[in-house]
């Protein structure tokens, strides 16, 4: 029985990695790092002004790992892009930010849709790791069997990413959007950095489809 739990899990996970490694790592690898002439809170604050949103805040996420598309109402939330190897002038930047705007925008549109999204990453996020910690307290105990908990803990990547998969139309749609305010406002200076984000910000979309636990390994 666990064996078929293994196999029916690692269908859809592996499903989203490699849509994840194709769609999304590969343009990002390609263009991401290239950097531009202004920070990435430039350019979420300017498409934020020219939709008529000039009193939403934009505000440091408290976590690095922040939900996409968890701001409320009044607050847009970007992670910092100075941590690690990230800057915040680089064109995989200003894509994650302007993707967070999108999903904003579209969250005022579609509420119910935006919803379902940051449940599914919410839930792709705390689900594996809360099932790693019950299967690692059950394996000390001896109560489980190694296998069975292998089997359990890919189950549950496996739960999380087609509730990540299901809802990713919620992203998609942002990063269509977050193109056209790009394209239809000029919010770059030069066209050549709006070439280099545009495609970015669809890339962007697609890394969030791998459960939060395995994207922090990838």
């Amino acid at each position: 029985m666990h064996r078929v739990i293994l196999f029916l899990s690692l269908i859809p996970l592996l499903a989203a990695i490699i849509l994840r490694r194709f769609n999304g790592d590969r343009v990002l690898r390609r263009d991401g790092q290239e950097l531009l002439t202004t920070p990435a809170e430039q350019t979420a604050r300017k498409m934020l002004n020219a939709m008529g949103h000039e009193n939403v805040e934009l505000k440091q996420a408290r976590s690095p790992w922040a939900i996409l598309g968890s701001s409320s109402k009044s607050v847009v939330e970007l992670p910092d892009y100075t941590r690690g190897k990230r800057h915040p002038g680089t064109v995989e930047s200003h894509a994650h930010a302007a993707l967070c705007v999108a999903v904003f925008l579209l969250s005022e549109r579609e509420p119910q849709l935006a919803g379902k999204r940051e449940w599914a990453l919410r839930f792709g996020h705390v689900f594996p790791v809360f099932t790693v910690i019950c299967v690692v307290f059950a394996l000390v105990v001896g109560k489980l069997p190694a296998l069975w908990g292998l089997s359990i803990i890919v189950g549950s990547l496996g739960l999380a990413a087609c509730a990540q998969v299901l809802t990713l139309a919620c992203e998609l749609r942002a990063a269509t959007l977050a193109s056209v305010v790009l394209e239809k406002k000029r919010i770059f200076p030069r066209f050549s950095d709006e070439e280099f984000v545009v495609p970015a910000i669809r890339a962007q979309a697609w890394r969030a489809i791998v459960p939060g636990l395995l994207a922090r390994l990838m």
